[in-house]
């Protein structure tokens, strides 16, 4: 099977996107080549391409940029070295790079999946909270959780991601049962406000948002623990929470495409830490 027809395949078994102005594209490499092998994973860095070649996959579906921007543009890289070192590489091993980021957070391709993204049923998969989602109409992702210690919590989100470390705000032992798993905190594009305020009327006591900036609701979770409303907000990181879709993506994909070898290749965690 072609490379080609492996991602028309992925394609089709998304539902079709709205928008037809899609990152979803080939970011690298011959896609008429046949296919020896897939790796899924979040961002292709360096090391990813180098274990895919270990492997003797030649289609990489990656859910974040290759090139480091949005789009991937190129353009202004013709004088980098880690663009031209990160090329040989793809070239040496021969592969293609594709990206599924639209299609697999545009829709449940089956009724039978808790929601209707896929990378965020991934999420719910592996961290086992998939019989705690909260059926509720407003929802991005919220669960109701047994009633845990915050740092407890936390040390859970270490072991099941697989993080070196996690940073926090506000109280490491407030009491924590309503979780809010909620998009980016970039810019007041996000919907800020709508968080904060979701926050405190349904009484969330902890919050998991993909990205984070700290004026807004970090420091309204700070603010809370220290006026005697202790909560707690994880900041887990986007790479390594969405790539436990594309763990999961791994598992679904052998159905596809008969018999083309699939593996799941952690990208790791994003960050480091001295302490």
């Amino acid at each position: 099977m072609k490379i080609r027809e492996v991602i028309d395949r992925i394609k089709q078994y998304h539902p079709p996107l709205d928008d037809p102005k899609t990152t979803d594209v080939v970011k690298y490499g011959d896609p008429e080549q046949e296919c020896t092998g897939i790796v899924t994973c979040c961002f292709p860095s360096a090391e990813v391409i180098r274990r895919a070649a270990e492997l003797g996959a030649n289609l990489i579906v990656a859910h974040e940029p290759l090139f480091w921007t949005h789009e991937d543009e190129t353009d202004w890289l013709a004088n980098s070295r880690a663009f031209a070192a990160k090329r040989k590489l793809l070239d040496d091993a021969g592969i293609v790079v594709w990206r599924d980021h639209d299609h697999i957070h545009g829709g449940k391709p089956r009724k039978d999946l808790p929601h209707r993204d896929m990378i965020f049923c991934g999420i719910m998969q592996e961290l086992g909270w998939e019989e705690y989602l909260v059926e509720s109409p407003n929802k991005p992702l919220v669960f109701e959780l047994p009633e845990i210690d915050a740092e407890e919590l936390g040390r859970e989100l270490i072991e099941k991601l697989g993080l070196r470390g996690l940073r926090i705000a506000g109280d490491r032992h407030a009491r924590v049962s309503r979780v809010f798993l909620c998009e980016h905190l970039r810019d007041h594009d996000w919907k800020e406000k709508e968080k904060i305020e979701r926050t405190e009327k349904e009484g969330f006591d902890a919050v998991i948002p993909l990205e984070l900036i700290d004026w807004s609701l970090c420091a309204f979770i700070r603010d809370c623990s220290e006026l005697g409303m202790p909560k707690v907000l994880y900041n887990v990181g986007h790479f390594n929470l969405e790539e436990l879709g594309m763990k999961y993506m791994a598992r679904w994909l052998p159905e596809l495409v008969e018999g083309t070898p699939v593996w799941y290749v952690p990208s790791g965690d994003a960050y480091d830490f001295i302490i």
